[in-house]
């Protein structure tokens, strides 16, 4: 990783997660000289970034940081919601 990305856990190669773990195991920093850089740093890295052993959120985040409303700062409290009924319409459907 970069100067400009840190990522931040107390995990490592072949460590294994307890069964009852904390879901926030590590947090995945970037920085930018504006929000388009940085987005597009957090973007590479959501790329180039590998879990196994686990499920996570990472298929969410990368369609996070891919979205136009995201992109372009048009965001509010209620966006992640909004986002999950998109990339999980089924989901949305059963509620």
């Amino acid at each position: 990783m970069g100067p400009n990305i840190r990522l931040d856990t107390h995990c490592y190669a072949g460590y294994t997660v307890p069964m009852f773990y904390d879901s926030m195991l590590a947090k995945l920093i970037v920085y930018g000289h504006d929000r388009t850089e940085a987005l597009r740093r957090m973007q590479r890295a959501l790329q180039q970034f590998s879990v196994s052993g686990i499920g996570t959120t990472l298929p969410f985040l990368k369609f996070i940081m891919e979205h136009p409303r995201f992109a372009s700062a048009k965001v509010s409290t209620r966006l992640v919601e909004e986002l999950v009924s998109q990339m999980y319409p089924q989901a949305a459907a059963a509620d």
